[in-house]
This record gives structure tokens, C-alpha cells and sequence, in this order.
């Protein structure tokens, strides 16, 4: 089964052809506190309990949410740096809230 981004409103899926054109995917942290700063980053509702949403072991996000200086290189392959935390692209609440106002 072919994952997808778990970003809010990022369509990108881990396929052969996303992973071709330079992009890589990234499982949630399993250590807790840089977990818990994807998951405040990543700013996601559950949509059944209206709460933060918690990713399941599966959850990725695609490269697309990192800065380049995130990464490190290691020939062809590339990693992310520890402490990275994701910040490009990513879902606002706060502009969501003021634009049902309107």
C-alpha cells in the first residue's frame, strides 16, 4: 500500500516517481519529545474527536515540509538531521479560524 504525507493538504505519496524526482519520506520520531514537536508542528486535527491528532506507526511527512539545512548527505542518500523538526508548508489553525469569520 503506497503512503502518503500525513501534512494537512499535501498530496505527495512515497512512490518510485516521487523518490526519482528527489523526494523522501520521513517516519514520525519514535523519541517523545521530538515527537511531540512534529506532532505540534504538523498542527493537525483529529477529525472524530476534534482533538490534536496522533500519528499512527505508519505516519509520514514528505520531505517538501523540511528546510534544506535539515539535511544531511551521505553520498546519494540523504538524512535528516537530529532535532529537525518540520516547518515549511505547513497547516495554520490560526488562518483557518479567521477565515470563517469572513
Amino acid at each position: 500500500m503506497t503512503r502518503s504525507c500525513s501534512a494537512v493538504g499535501c498530496s505527495t505519496r512515497d512512490t518510485v516517481l516521487s523518490r526519482e524526482r528527489g523526494l523522501s519520506f520521513h517516519q514520525f520520531p519514535t523519541d517523545t519529545i521530538q515527537r511531540s514537536k512534529w506532532i505540534r508542528a504538523v498542527n493537525r486535527v483529529d477529525p472524530r474527536s476534534k482533538k490534536i491528532w496522533i500519528p499512527g506507526p505508519g505516519a509520514i511527512l514528505c520531505s517538501k515540509h523540511f528546510q534544506e539545512s535539515d539535511f544531511e548527505s551521505y553520498g546519494i542518500r540523504r538524512k535528516l538531521k537530529k532535532g529537525a523538526v518540520p516547518s515549511v508548508s505547513l497547516y495554520k489553525l490560526k488562518k483557518l479560524e479567521i477565515m470563517t469569520f469572513f
